[in-house]
């Protein structure tokens, strides 16, 4: 007969590791999928951007970081956007009425969706702490993921190479 503390740890440690393939996303060198809408009701999808490089960042309205990072990425966007270089800001807010306010407010020129429509399909997995960023380069693969702050200059030293 089986001790049932050993069980009981057998089924923790299956819990745990079905619990961390669900938060797990794309890794580095893996295919990204993403279609959405953006909020101004705009189609969106990775495929349509194969050719750029992109940057995936999952935020929201109410993390100080993201906060003080999407003017940082707005002037990145506009001094790289002629170049090949696209941001996806996907909101993960819980009050779509409160994110749009938001955007309006902001009048962020890249592209804003909010992952909870039923529009939205993805193999990000979990977000599970904002912000949490993806570069995707030119084909759609994963090249780097950060989760937590990031300064432009991190940014453009990932960016830069996959631009050229």
């Amino acid at each position: 007969m089986l001790n049932r503390a050993l069980i009981g740890r057998c089924l923790i440690a299956l819990l745990c590791l079905a619990g961390s393939a669900a938060l797990a996303g794309p890794d580095v060198g893996e295919q990204a999928k993403l279609t959405s809408v953006t909020l101004d009701g705009k189609a969106l999808s990775l495929d349509a951007l194969k050719g750029k490089v992109v940057m995936v960042n999952f935020w929201a309205t109410w993390c100080p970081t993201c906060k003080a990072e999407m003017p940082k990425w707005q002037a990145y966007y506009d001094a790289n956007k002629a170049r090949g270089f696209e941001i996806i800001a996907m909101s993960i807010d819980e009050d779509a009425d409160e994110l749009a306010k938001h955007a309006k407010e902001k009048r962020f020129g890249f592209p804003i969706a909010w992952r909870w429509d039923d529009k939205t399909h993805d193999n990000f997995g979990d977000i599970i702490g904002t912000p949490t960023l993806y570069v995707l380069d030119k084909t759609g693969k994963v090249a780097w993921m950060k989760r937590g702050r990031v300064t432009p200059e991190q940014l453009a030293a990932v960016v830069e190479p996959l631009l050229k």
